[in-house]
């Protein structure tokens, strides 16, 4: 168990109930200085653990089951099962960010990678659909697309991304194949982005814990509204929860009934971005590695990158977005209830899982 705790600090931190303009205590805060290196916040899957998940794998292959039916009653786990329960723990109760190294992605072929990804993720959480064609299996790759865009999300592009939350309590990456330079992953603490901020300019805390129009940047269906509104800092039943302040908020401003950013908003949008900039570390990514993340107490984004000339290298990392109802912290009721479903979805479309992507407009 040596490995487990090294990746631990939900039995050794406390959590005070978090209160409105008060600064936050809570075992997710911490800064790049605190996090120390990769390694003394991952688990490195044994030979045993790999003999699991392959095992498991083929078992799912042998019964033809399609990757979107995989889940935990259907993909056994033993030993591995009990390490993803520490996992899940310590994104719930710990720094709300685990990664996990030496994932054979590169033994197993694109239809073994997604069997053998999604049923580690079973152990987390339920799958969510990313996007509007029921992707539970997400591709994150350069596909062309313009960032600027109103409509286009930024995992489509090589752009650098703003930090933000995804929509889902946990976010899973795994990385297949890296650039060819840059795309560091890039994460922060919301908790002491809220905390630092609070220390020197309380009034812009205030205006962040109100609600601000966001788009949902083409991701909704007909006669539903495409803008939807959320506070950057939330606190419910004393649990602190936050958003990013991604490219949904510029993409809302033009949208029917948005009003323009106040000069107040537009000041606490600037240090708030500056802030989770400082407070942000950048961690190796390399294939194999899978970061799991929890939405609520960390922000994330990933530098822009040149990727390789040939095709078949291009960056490729494979995303999971996780509902975890039974463990979620505590947040807003509007928030939870578009949680509880399946995700960004069309009206009728089935939740699958593609093996890859290659054209934007599948994506």
């Amino acid at each position: 168990m040596t490995q487990v705790r090294s990746f631990r600090t939900y039995h050794q931190l406390r959590r005070m109930p978090a209160r409105p303009m008060q600064p936050v205590v809570d075992p997710a805060d911490w800064s790049p200085e605190s996090l120390g290196d990769v390694e003394s916040w991952s688990y490195r899957l044994t030979d045993g653990d790999c003999a699991e998940l392959i095992s498991a794998t083929d078992a799912i292959r042998r019964k033809d089951i399609a990757p979107e039916h995989v889940n935990r009653s259907n993909f056994t786990l033993q030993g591995l099962a009990d390490i993803l329960g520490e996992v899940r723990r310590e994104l719930l109760d710990g720094r709300g960010m685990v990664m996990l190294q030496g994932f054979p992605a590169d033994t197993l072929d694109p239809l073994g990678r997604a069997i053998a990804y999604l049923g580690l993720g079973a152990y987390l959480g339920r799958p969510m659909s990313q996007n509007m064609q029921g992707h539970i299996l997400g591709h994150v790759k350069d596909l062309g697309g313009d960032y600027s865009d109103p409509t286009t999300r930024g995992y489509l592009t090589r752009a650098e991304l703003r930090f933000h939350a995804d929509g889902c309590d946990y976010v899973g990456l795994l990385c297949v194949n890296a650039p060819m330079a840059g795309g560091e992953s890039r994460v922060a603490s919301s908790v002491r982005v809220y905390n630092r901020i609070l220390e020197t300019r309380p009034d812009l805390v205030a205006v962040l814990s109100q609600d601000f129009y966001r788009s949902r940047k083409g991701d909704y269906n007909p006669g539903e509204d495409p803008r939807y509104k959320q506070p950057m800092f939330c606190f419910t039943d004393g649990w602190f929860s936050a958003t990013g302040a991604g490219s949904a908020i510029e993409k809302a401003q033009g949208l029917p009934g948005v009003p323009p950013l106040t000069r107040e908003q537009q000041e606490a949008i600037t240090v708030y971005r500056q802030t989770v900039d400082e407070c942000a570390a950048d961690i190796p990514f390399k294939p194999g590695d899978i970061q799991f993340l929890n939405n609520y107490v960390t922000l994330h984004s990933r530098r822009s990158y040149e990727d390789w000339p040939d095709r078949q290298r291009k960056r490729h990392l494979l995303r999971l977005w996780l509902a975890d109802a039974e463990g979620r912290r505590p947040i807003p009721k509007a928030q939870q209830e578009g949680y509880e479903g399946s995700g960004v979805l069309a009206a009728g479309v089935e939740l699958n899982a593609p093996l890859d992507v290659s054209e934007l407009a599948t994506a």
